[in-house]
């Protein structure tokens, strides 16, 4: 871009762009190393190209500012990161509605208040999460469209006054769909954009997390529901028989913790005036700590769904008389009874079994 202003000579732009690539594979090998004195990679990079390429160098952070130069850094990774989650999500929904139809007559007791409820089916509660992973990718394409601006050439949050900067051709070639064309939104969005790419990856982690739970209940001794290969459990030090279901606590773990890295970058945002602050450079960690929670965990699920085993045994023997008290409700709705008058004719007659079934085991002989 400088070159085609006029900035740089074609020679010049020649010698920039092998100076960049030495850059690169000096790093790639640990020999480039950024000294106390330079504060950082951007007067490195210039230092070097000077020292070695001499007054070409000077010319390399026109039109820029390291507030800018970091800003694009981010922009690009937050960007990259959302279409690799976005893609991780929906493959994880096409993972289990590929399940779906295997387990749709399947019965399992559904559950409300971690208690009993209503009759469902296998298919049904897989279904409910490949749905939810399914519209979180809409969330993330709307994240997407709001990241995907070039911030570039905003400098320090002001623009460059007297270079006609052509930030539509550094957009191009960084592969953003736009400019964003006011400087000062620049700046305030950095942090901010940050947390809307979180947001928007939030309802992947909390389905995920949920789904953790709902795994740790339906894989324990007192169901045995579902399960996965012993590739998948751990084992015990001292308990010979055990096999823990360690990625699903530890799954559990990360949506909280993941919720915990996106509230302390919007805490961080949050009573900071327009302009740059010091303060953002501390919301970097957690945005890559975010990220890579939330790539590793969806990619772990694409690996459990396909395992999944169902234990058709264990289900048909919890399917019990109390969870079809409301499909009799609503076969007296059905009749004519009016709703109410219905729910108290089904209790009363549920109670009523109840009590006589348990009077008639209490008259067996204990063993």
């Amino acid at each position: 871009m400088l070159q085609k202003i006029g900035v740089l000579t074609k020679e010049e732009l020649d010698t920039l762009k092998k100076a960049l690539k030495e850059i690169e594979e000096l790093w790639k090998k640990g020999d480039f190393k950024v000294t106390r004195s330079q504060e950082d990679g951007h007067t490195a990079i210039e230092q070097y190209i000077t020292e070695k390429y001499g007054e070409v160098g000077k010319k390399i952070h026109t039109g820029r500012s390291r507030n800018d130069q970091s800003m694009t850094m981010i922009r690009l990774y937050s960007l990259e990161q959302l279409r690799l989650i976005r893609q991780l999500a929906s493959d994880l929904a096409t993972a289990a509605e590929a399940r779906v139809s295997d387990f749709n007559a399947v019965a399992m007791p559904g559950y409300t208040h971690m208690q009993r409820a209503m009759p469902t089916t296998v298919g049904t509660w897989l279904g409910s999460f490949a749905q939810g992973w399914r519209d979180s990718t809409k969330m993330l394409d709307g994240a997407i469209g709001v990241l995907d601006q070039n911030p570039l050439g905003s400098a320090a949050g002001f623009g460059i006054n007297g270079l006609a900067l052509d930030r539509a051709e550094t957009a191009k070639l960084l592969g953003f769909q736009t400019v964003q064309s006011n400087p000062m939104y620049c700046g305030l969005s950095r942090g901010m954009f940050e947390n809307v790419a979180l947001q928007a990856m939030s309802l992947a982690m909390v389905l995920s997390s949920r789904f953790a739970t709902d795994m740790m209940m339906f894989t324990q001794q007192e169901t045995l529901f579902l399960a996965l290969p012993d590739n998948f459990v751990t084992g015990s030090s001292i308990m010979p028989q055990k096999k823990n279901y360690d990625l699903f606590e530890i799954m559990r773990a990360n949506g909280k913790v993941f919720g915990s890295l996106q509230m302390q970058i919007q805490e961080t945002i949050v009573g900071l005036g327009s302009g740059y602050h010091r303060d953002l450079q501390c919301t970097k960690k957690a945005f890559v700590e975010a990220c890579e929670l939330g790539t590793s965990t969806l990619a772990l699920l694409k690996e459990v769904i396909p395992a999944l085993q169902v234990r058709e045994e264990k289900l048909k023997a919890a399917m019990t008389e109390d969870l079809y008290v409301t499909d009799e409700v609503y076969q007296l709705v059905a009749k004519g009874k009016a709703f109410r008058e219905a729910y108290g004719e089904a209790k009363e007659a549920f109670f009523k079994r109840k009590a006589q079934q348990e009077a008639e085991a209490s008259k067996k002989p204990r063993v």
